[in-house]
């Protein structure tokens, strides 16, 4: 065991996992995200074994693959209520007047679905959300026919946790292994990277630890762009491809219901050039209103939200590394290339400075914090005071003030990810925020700012001027 994971063991106890026991059990290549891989291993072992016997009884009962579906339907049938855990959705369907249930892993669409369910958990109504779920099998007295009502649900989700514990144990790092712990706990092996890669790295989740964050990251493919957002976090809701409309997004006016920008953190939007909106025109629209304001309208509707928007596409990159074409939204669709839509992102992560995702490079050994934790401590990071103000009272700017604004959102979610216990001991060095919090918000606001004065004459090609006193 290396010293860091002397310490991770030392200062977070039960919330560490062992990411070498993890490897073990191979559940990698089940479509299962970290947290719930997480929250499953370490329910089955002591730190520095694993009961794998027991780990694949309860995934034979409750996770089951496509082989397994038919025995948990059958078991259904015959017992009449099965439990399991899947990525659940919600669907209305007005004919019927009824809520529709879609269990994937049963191969099920149209679960009857008890309204407390929806009452309780709203987000299932707008994309797939991992829990427990209770199923029964009923027979309809008038039809007949056999129905399977998804009858309870619960979310996958640790206990309450102390934050204050959390940010206390960071003054027990250096900075360099606070920032292996984070990469650690997210999936990546800290070893094949640079330390301005691992930063780089880190910026993804920016947009989850600070509210309103609206980021792009463009890069070629395969540098990672949503191994992050569709592992980490049940407060991130990642489309990848297909069509996105009005409704989906902000309102919804036949159900009189808001859509996915009020019930997550962070919204991502990947391989956007896949992606097809029904109407570009009002959706680009109403995104701009939200990215400025975090407020959207819907014909009578007034909604208000506080989350992040992130875009990931793939850009062409040429031998020497870089981008093939010097204004890189050239490879966006052109509905997203407007100079005022693109005005309205705080900045741009440049993934073609980051060498392209190897099995080593996801390939954890030794411990970690356990993902299921790590989330809801992000989660409570976004609400937690303080950080925005000492960033204020330090930055000093003048000119435009959208640079200002992306600068300081950009500066206050890594300070909260790489320094969070700043707001108790009030220790940093000027150097250091301006090294690893500042510096990093003027770049990725900087590209964004290129990138708006080669389209557009209008624009300046410099941020305004920003510094740290």
């Amino acid at each position: 065991m290396n010293r860091l994971d002397e310490k991770i063991q030392t200062h977070f106890g039960d919330v560490a996992i062992n990411r070498t026991l993890v490897e073990k059990v191979g559940l990698k290549e089940r479509v299962i995200p970290s947290f719930v891989v997480d929250w499953l291993v370490s329910r089955y072992s002591n730190g520095t074994s694993i009961d794998i016997e027991s780990i694949n009884k309860f995934v034979e009962r409750h996770l089951p693959d496509k082989n397994q579906a038919e025995q948990l339907k059958n078991k259904l049938y015959r017992e009449g209520k099965v439990r399991l855990i899947d990525a659940v959705k919600v669907e209305v369907d007005l004919g019927k007047g009824r809520y529709k249930g879609l269990i994937p892993s049963l191969g099920i669409s149209n679960a009857q679905v008890e309204p407390k369910v929806v009452d309780e958990y709203p987000a299932l109504l707008n994309g797939n959300v991992w829990g427990r779920v209770e199923l029964v099998y009923r027979i309809d007295e008038e039809t007949s026919r056999g129905e399977v009502w998804m009858n309870g649900f619960h979310l996958m989700q640790t206990g309450e946790i102390d934050l204050d514990y959390f940010i206390e144990q960071r003054s027990h790092f250096t900075l360099e292994e606070w920032v292996d712990l984070l990469l650690q706990t997210i999936g990546y092996n800290p070893i094949p990277f640079k330390f301005d890669q691992k930063l780089y790295m880190l910026l993804r989740l920016v947009p989850i630890v600070e509210a309103r964050v609206n980021l792009m990251e463009l890069g070629p493919k395969g540098s990672g762009k949503s191994y992050v957002y569709s592992n980490l976090s049940r407060y991130v809701w990642l489309l990848s491809g297909g069509v996105v409309t009005r409704a989906q997004m902000f309102y919804n006016m036949k159900d009189r219901r808001e859509g996915i920008i009020a019930f997550f953190d962070t919204v991502v939007l990947d391989e956007v050039q896949t992606i097809r909106f029904t109407d570009p025109g009002e959706i680009i629209g109403a995104l701009k209103g939200y990215l400025e304001s975090g407020e959207f309208r819907v014909m009578g509707h007034r909604g208000t939200s506080e989350a992040s928007f992130v875009i990931l596409a793939n850009i062409k990159i040429g031998a020497d590394g870089n981008p093939s074409n010097e204004v890189v939204l050239l490879d966006l669709p052109e509905f997203l290339r407007e100079t005022a839509f693109v005005d309205r992102f705080h900045g741009i992560i440049p993934s073609w400075k980051l060498d392209r995702i190897t099995k080593e490079a996801i390939t954890v050994h030794g411990y970690a914090l356990r993902t299921d934790y790590f989330y809801e401590v992000l989660h409570q990071l976004r609400f937690k005071s303080g950080y925005g103000d000492y960033v204020k009272k330090r930055l000093v700017g003048s000119g435009d003030l959208r640079d200002i604004r992306a600068v300081e959102r950009i500066s206050t979610g890594l300070l909260k990810l790489l320094f969070p216990d700043v707001i108790t001991n009030n220790e940093l060095p000027k150097e250091v925020f301006e090294k690893f919090c500042v510096d990093y918000g003027k770049e990725l606001r900087q590209l964004v700012r290129k990138q708006l004065a080669l389209l557009d004459s209008e624009y300046k090609d410099k941020i305004a001027e920003v510094g740290v006193k």
